[in-house]
């Protein structure tokens, strides 16, 4: 939007259809291509009648500004519109004699040719002659801004006094203006001059300084302001004026505006017009903006300490009570009032600096950068140029600490303000790494991931920035990249695909949260992700926020009350999903208006919210709290079969161990019930889970195993989510006890039954065909398993098979094909954990009881570990390791080789920036439990800017 300004210069009147001199009027307007009004002038030359032909100044009026303002975005037009009348001083469309015609002009704020001086016209008249022509200037100017200005009223050139010799002249000078810019309305006299009461004489030249007038005038404006001048001359009084006057010398304007230097300067209001019609007088001036002189008095009257967002003078919690987290760059916001009244200059001091202190002086620092102090009720909260910002690097965010901060412009020093804060320890997320493969639509590059996953210290979660510190990548063995074949354009496909992924993760820790990260090219049907928090697994695109977002479910927030999503937790506050208070990013010092949307919500796309102080209260307690057991509950007892489980071939099915069932399925909202096919497993259901429940506060939603009699034999909660409006059903899912005598499977709410699935009497019989003697297993290559149904009796066609990986032992097991229909599987060897006793099994369900084969043992050799890398431009660079065996490596597994000699830095991040100066050759090497190590080259950096236009790296891995 421009601010135009047009100035109404003069009119030149060719033909006014009257014999003699009449009155004429002219109407301009200004309009959108809309047709509304943005601006508005006219003019009558004083109601002085006119005559062909003659030029008129449009400067004369004093009770008319020439100058008009108005907003401008696009196109408008300048019309005007003249009339005569030889009695009405204003003939107008509605009463006039002639009409003198009209003219127009297109004005565009983008186009400067169609700004500058304009000229209207000429028109032609009611009778078809050449009527008028105007002049007006066109110009973008700047918003006015509120400034002290100086006036100085140099001299008075006397034109014509209308007298035969010599007389007396007064001359009175006002200034006008509306309210604005902080200045209340102007309409005060700024001089009166009468030549010290000596008479005057034309054509001559008289200081203005003559007599006891003060020609220099400061004034306070907020904005375009009008300088008029009226002019009297009179033989018996020395000051004529409107009242007592022989003849009127006639009037001018100027306008003078602060922001617009055109308006400042040397300048002269006239000539004017006498009432004979002659060239009256002008007065020559000069109009400049001062400086305000003003004595900042800075005063600091508050702290914020922020990491992504805080309560600070909020409705929503007491300053600063948002937690903050240790090894996470923190932003501190001194909230500074500079001491100046507004009426000085705005009230603005620049150049404000500080120092903010950590306990006493073991740590300070100065501010991002200088800044303009203000008046404090002119502060925006919003506006990160409105504070004094210091930044504490993560690796002083640590422990409990006193802050003090104070500031200081030319010599004047504020008080100091002391705030306490605590960072809490950061916790550590496990986060379990899947790229997917969706036809033919690659998956992500590994390099995609661990950059998307790296961000989230970075952004939207509170944990240590360092994410070598703050997020563990786990990896299982040959199921990194996987190859969805369900329908993704369908919320069928995403149920079923959200299922797959279960069965993927079926026995790892329940902390190790799943994102399956698909292509952005690939079609989800207008979604961009889903969860299953129950079963620790989401799948979306490779998007920051939304793997934020999608990960945030697994630990337990629902969504925050905006757009079509459902499960919205209904304590939220605001109650519109916005963030209710300014967020702030320090890395980019980029600031996130309270009116923001939740990272959690579903309004505006992902990468334009941020997260609320609601949901970064509610992550942080969930991350150091988690409402779902860590792998430590229940990770021997999941991971670890019976002893008496075989560990020789079995050729011929028998029922699979495990002590617990898995039931699973999708719950309509018109309340139909499809189960999906049940298996027994190892792995527990939570300990919560498992609880007697008061039947006062039962769940809603419960799934249980009855048998013949309907009695029931075990029955838990579960929670069908609703993700969004769009879905038409739910996933639900539960673990019970495994019961044999199981007759049928029960989703109940409020105890009312909505579906069953009757269990077959029997489990399974089938047998594996190939795979089950040594000589058939290629330990280097691919081993082939074969397998078929037995007989044609109830139970003997299973309808679903599962591959599991697992060793004697029972500290590997992970499954490695699920959801198979057919009775073939492929499975690649190379890439899984070695052991001295590993075993594959063939596990069938048929729709809960559940029965297994098994290959003999065999030995695989150990695999050396994986190189996982963030982005390798420096300066940062971050690296990780994850083994077969032994899962994610960091820490002290972690170690960076400059110039070929290992660094005293240990850990899975190196800043090139603290080596010593010159280019270095920089490799990571990556060393197991069993002393395997991969090294891989990075290239070469710059160990002052940190940066390598280094070339793709390349692996070269070592064996002990």
């Amino acid at each position: 939007m421009a601010r135009i300004r047009l100035t109404f210069e003069s009119l030149t009147l060719f033909q006014d259809e009257e014999a003699g001199d009449t009155h004429m009027a002219v109407y301009a307007t200004v309009k959108d291509t809309a047709g509304n009004q943005l601006a508005a002038f006219r003019w009558n030359n004083q109601s002085q009648k006119v005559d062909e032909v003659r030029s008129y100044s449009l400067q004369v009026d004093t009770t008319n500004s020439p100058v008009v303002d108005f907003e401008l975005d696009s196109v408008a037009t300048i019309t005007v519109n003249g009339y005569t009348d030889d009695v009405n001083p204003w003939p107008d469309a509605g009463g006039h004699e002639n009409f003198l015609g009209t003219a127009d002009a297109l004005i565009d704020p983008r186009d400067p040719s169609t700004l500058g001086r304009l000229l209207l016209g000429p028109t032609t008249t009611d009778q078809g002659n050449t009527g008028y022509d105007m002049t007006v200037q066109a110009r973008v100017v700047e918003p006015s801004q509120r400034a002290q200005i100086r006036l100085t009223f140099k001299d008075l050139l006397l034109l014509e006094d209308e007298e035969a010799g010599d007389t007396h002249v007064a001359v009175y000078i006002r200034a006008f203006a509306p309210a604005q810019g902080g200045v209340e309305a102007i309409d005060e006299e700024l001089l009166r001059w009468n030549n010290g009461g000596a008479k005057v004489d034309e054509v001559h030249s008289y200081p203005m300084s003559t007599g006891a007038v003060t020609p220099v005038v400061d004034l306070t404006v907020g904005g375009p302001t009008r300088i008029a001048v009226l002019g009297y001359a009179d033989d018996d009084h020395d000051w004529p004026d409107n009242a007592t006057h022989e003849n009127l010398l006639g009037g001018a304007v100027a306008v003078i505006d602060p922001a617009d230097p055109l308006t400042l300067g040397n300048r002269q209001l006239g000539p004017t017009e006498t009432d004979n019609g002659n060239a009256g007088f002008l007065i020559t001036m000069t109009s400049e903006v001062l400086p305000f002189d003003a004595t900042p008095d800075l005063e600091i009257t508050g702290l914020e300490v922020t990491q992504a967002i805080q309560h600070f003078h909020s409705t929503l919690g007491a300053d600063n009570s948002l937690p903050l987290v240790a090894g996470k760059a923190t932003l501190v916001r001194a909230y500074l009032d500079s001491g100046i009244d507004p009426s000085e200059g705005g009230g603005t001091v620049d150049g404000v600096t500080g120092t903010l202190t950590v306990n006493g002086g073991a740590f300070s620092t100065g501010p991002t950068d200088p800044f303009t102090a203000r008046p404090i009720a002119q502060v925006d909260r919003s506006n990160i140029a409105h504070t004094l910002n210091f930044l504490i690097p993560a690796d002083k965010a640590t422990g409990t600490v006193t802050l003090m901060a104070q500031a200081t412009v030319a010599g004047t020093v504020s008080n100091p303000m002391e705030i306490t804060v605590e960072f809490h320890p950061s916790p550590v997320i496990d986060i379990l790494e899947v790229r997917v493969q969706v036809g033919s639509i690659a998956p992500p590059s590994d390099a995609d991931y661990i950059r998307t996953g790296n961000t989230l210290p970075l952004r939207y979660y509170p944990i240590a920035d360092d994410p070598a510190t703050s997020i563990r990548y786990w990896i299982l063995p040959g199921q990194e990249v996987i190859t969805c074949n369900r329908d993704l354009t369908s919320h069928d496909g995403h149920h079923e695909f959200l299922e797959d992924l279960e069965d993927i993760q079926e026995e790892a820790p329940d902390s190790h949260f799943m994102y399956a990260m698909v292509a952005n090219t690939v079609d989800l049907d207008g979604i961009e992700g889903i969860s299953h928090p129950p079963d620790h697994v989401a799948f979306g695109l490779t998007g920051v926020a939304v793997f934020a977002h999608e990960l945030a479910h697994l630990w337990g927030l629902l969504h925050a009350p905006c757009g079509t999503a459902d499960s919205v937790d209904d304590h939220f506050v605001p109650t519109d999903g916005t963030l209710g208070d300014v967020g702030v990013d320090p890395h980019l010092m980029f600031p996130w208006p309270a009116s923001t949307f939740d990272l959690m919500g579903e309004c505006g796309p992902p990468e334009f919210r941020w997260i609320s102080g609601y949901h970064w209260t509610k992550l942080w307690l969930q991350l150091n709290h988690p409402i779902f057991p860590l792998a430590a509950d229940t990770a021997d007892e999941a991971a670890s079969p019976p002893s008496a489980m075989p560990t020789h071939s079995i050729a011929a099915s028998r029922p699979f161990p495990g002590p617990y069932v898995r039931i699973r399925g999708r719950l309509s909202r018109s309340g139909s019930v499809r189960f999906s096919p049940a298996v027994r497993t190892f792995t527990a259901p939570p300990p919560q889970q498992l609880e007697t429940t008061d039947a006062a506060a039962a769940p809603a939603y419960t799934v249980s195993l009855e048998d013949h009699a309907g009695h029931v034999l075990a029955t838990v909660p579960t929670d069908p989510v609703f993700w969004s409006a769009e879905f038409d059903s739910a996933l639900f899912s539960a673990r019970l006890p495994y019961q044999a005598r199981t007759h049928r499977i029960v989703l109940r709410r409020d105890g009312t039954e909505l579906g069953a699935l009757v269990v077959p009497p029997n489990p399974p019989h089938f047998v594996l065909t190939h795979g089950d003697a040594l000589h058939e297993i290629d330990t280097e290559g691919v081993l082939h398993l074969r397998w078929r149904p037995v007989g044609d009796g109830p139970g003997t066609s299973p309808a679903t098979y599962y591959v599991r990986f697992t060793n004697a032992a029972g500290t590997i097991a992970q499954w490695v094909g699920v959801n198979l229909t057919d009775t073939s599987f492929d499975l690649d060897l190379r890439g899984l954990p070695g052991d001295d006793r590993c075993l594959v099994q063939v596990i069938a369900t048929n729709g809960f009881h559940t029965s297994y084969v098994q290959t003999p043992q065999f030995a695989l050799t150990k695999r050396p570990p994986r190189i996982l890398l963030g982005t390798t431009d420096g300066p940062l660079l971050y690296a990780q390791g994850t083994s077969p065996q032994h899962g994610a490596l960091t820490g002290t597994a972690i170690t960076w080789l400059v110039d070929g000699a290992p660094t005293t830095t240990g850990g899975g991040s190196l800043d090139v920036r603290t080596l010593t100066p010159g280019t270095h050759t920089i490799a990571v090497q990556v060393t197991d439990p069993d002393g395997l190590n991969t090294s891989q080259s990075l290239g070469r950096y710059d160990g002052a800017s940190g940066l390598s236009p280094a070339p793709q790296p390349r692996a070269v891995t070592a064996r002990r």
